[in-house]
């Protein structure tokens, strides 16, 4: 039976986070910097870096949030569109102040892609295509090949780049910095 740890090391259900990393992440993503984080948690300024840069689960973590909370943002702002264009049409009839309100939120907004993107030769699409299988479909001998090069397989390759990571951002608070 494992005994408790301490509450910044307490396992959260979000990507195996520690308390203090959910935290880290919330703050990340509500526009806090390293320096703002690390100083609100009591924690070290690099080990927010080091999680920020070399946690995968962390990474993969803020991501999540800021999709959210970015996302929510762009959504609202979606809903304002439809207002911001009767308003500029209603404004552009009457030549009313409004305009340069309704102008700004469509400017928020961004461009709005009104070209699909992608090939429009066929040839290339079918280029596309056939790239994506022979890039799927790898042979014995490919691998051979890149054992020969020096490059291992792909799993024994992700484990030694884990390995890695998780020596570069190790999970607890960092008061002890690496020389």
């Amino acid at each position: 039976m494992k005994t408790a740890r301490s509450t910044n090391r307490t396992e959260s259900s979000a990507h195996g986070l520690t308390v203090a990393q959910q935290s880290a992440v919330d703050l990340l993503a509500a526009g806090k910097n390293d320096t703002e984080t690390a100083a609100a948690l009591n924690l070290s300024r690099v080990t927010v870096t080091r999680w920020r840069l070399y946690s995968p689960e962390f990474r993969a973590a803020l991501t999540d949030r800021r999709a959210a909370v970015w996302g929510a943002a762009a959504d609202r702002l979606r809903t304002l569109l439809p207002r911001a264009l009767d308003t500029l049409a209603d404004a552009l009839e009457r030549g009313d102040d409004k305009v340069n309100v309704a102008l700004a939120v469509l400017k928020l907004a961004g461009p709005l892609p009104l070209v699909p993107t992608g090939p429009t030769d066929p040839e290339d699409i079918v280029r596309d295509a056939v790239q994506q299988e022979r890039d799927r479909i790898r042979t014995n001998r490919d691998n051979a090949v890149d054992r020969l090069n020096g490059l291992p397989d792909y799993d024994s390759h992700a484990k030694a780049v884990r390995k890695r990571l998780a020596q570069l951002a190790p999970p607890d608070d960092g008061r002890s910095e690496l020389a």
